[in-house]
């Protein structure tokens, strides 16, 4: 897992980290830029928005919108952009800014598979 969120981050310009959490806060991987390891906590961050994530993911159930895939939280100083694998488990890409969130969102997109495979094996 570790080598598909560095995968990830490296291939998205202005990237600083990637985190695959569970919807309970707990993370189960992350990976950081160096040069924004001592200045990042993504891991509270992330920590933060999942209990956000589960009242989005509740409201669009009530609203009869069905699962939500992808949430993008574009914010002053960084752009959040998230993938839901399942359930139970998000991953996400803290970018510094939204210039290449595209790439970040096809990036995420296409790996989630590989990220879900390393979650339920077999």
């Amino acid at each position: 897992m570790d080598e598909i969120l560095q995968k990830i981050v490296e291939s998205t310009p202005g990237a600083k980290g990637a985190i695959l959490m569970g919807f309970d806060g707990i993370t189960v991987e992350q990976w950081v830029k160096p040069q924004f390891e001592n200045e990042l906590d993504i891991e509270s961050m992330a920590m933060e928005f999942s209990f956000r994530f589960l009242e989005l993911r509740d409201a669009a159930h009530s609203l009869e919108m069905g699962m939500i895939s992808d949430i993008t939280i574009k914010a002053e100083y960084g752009t959040v952009l998230v993938r839901v694998l399942s359930q139970e488990f998000f991953v996400t890409v803290l970018l510094e800014n939204a210039a290449h969130m595209g790439k970040g969102r096809w990036l995420l997109r296409s790996q989630a598979s590989a990220l879900s495979s390393d979650l339920y094996p077999g």
